[in-house]
């Protein structure tokens, strides 16, 4: 799956398109192939290395984002294979597929138009 991160902090030219694993959802989590996402301030200040080490490398960025779900966890009952969302994920949703915990969605509303 490709995704959008970077490896050392800096200036926009170090993020790059990279090949990660495909996230598999919990029990209370769904999956969501994203269509669109938000950029933040706070993106801004995590890739230019102002908010101290990385969690981890290559280090994904982006909170929100809009999909529709392709896998729900076991125990996840508000939400169905297919639904369109828009949701968020901590630093985690500049790639085609992110996983996050239900509640962290909500459905989009059918007069807006994906992405």
């Amino acid at each position: 799956m490709k995704a959008v991160a970077f490896r050392s902090p800096g200036p926009p030219e170090v993020m790059q398109v990279m090949e990660c694993k495909d996230p598999i959802p919990g029990a209370e989590e769904v999956r969501v192939r994203v269509k669109a996402v938000g950029v933040q301030p706070v993106d801004c200040a995590v890739r230019s290395g102002k908010f101290g080490p990385l969690k981890q490398s290559p280090q994904l960025l982006g909170n929100e984002f809009a999909g529709v779900i392709d896998r729900v966890g076991e125990k996840v009952t508000s939400f169905a294979v297919g639904d369109e969302v828009i949701g968020w994920c901590l630093l985690a949703s500049f790639r085609r597929i992110c996983s996050c915990t239900s509640n962290a969605n909500r459905k989009k509303a059918e007069k807006y138009a994906m992405a």
